[in-house]
């Protein structure tokens, strides 16, 4: 069972408003304390282990934003007081491409290539239930076109193969549908799977200006002003919870849709003994 950080500080700030900065002091703090690592370079990483009342053993998963150009004494960190042992890359072709990620000696990378290229973003989408419909059906396409990653990770988990740090661009959304099938698949309650999501909001702050403005890369037709846009750039717990709901009614849970990767009970009673540190 993890260890308890101070949650009430925590539970403030997951609440700030995307377009709001966090006070540096508090910033700080938070970002040094579990679950929380701090390792220069590294935006919004933290050990699903450490959360309030985690059925993850710690030290084995670790979740981050993406590692690009990162000093060589972080990149040993990763190793050496992390213990990771495998690195998995959760981004597009083309983002790996712009930036791949490093080399570690010790370390493997893996990343498996997505189903297709998702769909364009309809702002539109994100305005109904305050941006649950639309992320919603966001991660529903995520479930879909990075099943080879999901499947990939979890025959590491049940082969034993050691510490996991899984990665997208920010940290939130691909990284955050995985983290819920960790934690889901571990017997996390609905709460500590919403709490794990709503943590990107204080991950993410060191890099929020620049995350801001890769959305008008996306598009340059939106603006703040843009429909749907403040509730496309919050991160709230009822996304993920909604995409849990969503699972049940399509797959029949987050175990239904692992047996659809082609895992048997044996398969799953593994990776839960190696999850839970049995």
């Amino acid at each position: 069972m993890s260890t308890e950080p101070n949650q009430s500080s925590l539970y403030d700030l997951i609440n700030t408003d995307i377009r709001t900065p966090i006070p540096a002091p508090l910033l700080t703090q938070a970002l040094t304390e579990p679950p929380f690592i701090p390792i220069p370079g590294i935006t919004n990483l933290r050990d699903l282990g450490r959360l309030p009342s985690s059925p993850i053993r710690p030290n084995l998963f670790y979740r981050s934003g993406a590692l690009q150009n990162l000093p060589s004494a972080s990149l040993t960190r990763l190793r050496d007081d992390l213990g990771v042992k495998l690195v998995l890359d959760l981004r597009s072709k083309g983002e790996t491409a712009r930036s791949p990620d490093p080399e570690i000696e010790g370390i493997k990378n893996a990343y498996f290539e997505s189903k297709r290229v998702p769909r364009p973003i309809e702002m539109v989408k994100f305005i109904d239930e305050g941006g649950k419909r639309g992320y919603v059906e966001l991660y529903d396409e995520v479930l879909d076109i990075y099943e080879e990653s999901v499947r990939g990770v979890l025959e590491w988990v049940r082969d034993g193969g050691g510490p996991v740090l899984f990665h997208c661009t920010a940290g939130k959304d691909r990284t955050g549908v995985l983290a819920a099938i960790f934690l889901s698949l571990a017997g996390a309650s609905d709460e500590t799977i919403a709490f794990d999501y709503a943590l990107t909001r204080v991950g993410i702050e060191p890099a929020r200006e620049f995350l801001l403005g890769m959305l008008k890369v996306w598009n340059t037709e939106w603006t703040t002003e843009t429909p749907g846009m403040a509730e496309f750039s919050s991160v709230k717990g009822d996304f993920i919870l909604g995409m849990m709901e969503m699972m049940e009614s399509k797959y029949g849970g987050v175990e239904g849709y692992v047996r659809g990767l082609g895992f048997g009970e044996e398969d799953l009673r593994k990776i839960r003994a190696v999850l839970r540190g049995d």
